[in-house]
């Protein structure tokens, strides 16, 4: 019950700074956060990662939707095995994350994303993501560093 917790967490956190964001920041406004290293601001992306398909919102969102479903069947058969821990996790941050962004992509038709690190590469201080693709990458990781031998 401790995996599933924490894709819920991950999720409802996620979901939770979007609404912060939404509700209080306004679009074109950084804040400057950590000392300067991280940037809050509000974006959003109707397509995929790096706004990738950004002109196919719709099949974008059921491409996710499909993904999501695959996601969670194998999450259902990984959570019924002994051990994996580390494995279960990763899973578990990714499904967290992924299932936020696609909360964002039925309800809002966008992803809402909201955190920027700041770098003297402009493209990279120009990249904003939120806390549902740090999980993806994060719980990514993981899983397959897990499955390394």
């Amino acid at each position: 019950m401790i995996f599933c917790t924490i894709a819920a967490a991950a999720a409802a956190l996620d979901l939770r700074v979007k609404q912060y964001v939404l509700d209080n920041v306004t679009g074109g406004e950084d804040r400057e956060m950590a000392g300067g290293r991280l940037v809050l601001r509000k974006v959003y992306n109707r397509g995929a990662a790096f706004n990738l398909l950004e002109k196919s919102p719709r099949f974008v969102m059921k491409l996710s939707a499909l993904l999501g479903a695959v996601l969670l069947v194998r999450d259902a058969f990984l959570l019924r095995t002994k051990g994996h821990t580390v494995e279960k996790t990763g899973m578990m941050l990714l499904t967290g994350g992924a299932l936020s962004n696609l909360y964002d992509r039925v309800m809002r038709g966008k992803v809402v994303d909201y955190l920027a690190f700041k770098s003297r590469w402009k493209r990279l201080s120009r990249l904003t993501l939120n806390l549902g693709d740090v999980c993806i990458a994060a719980g990514t990781l993981l899983a397959a560093l897990s499955r390394r031998k």
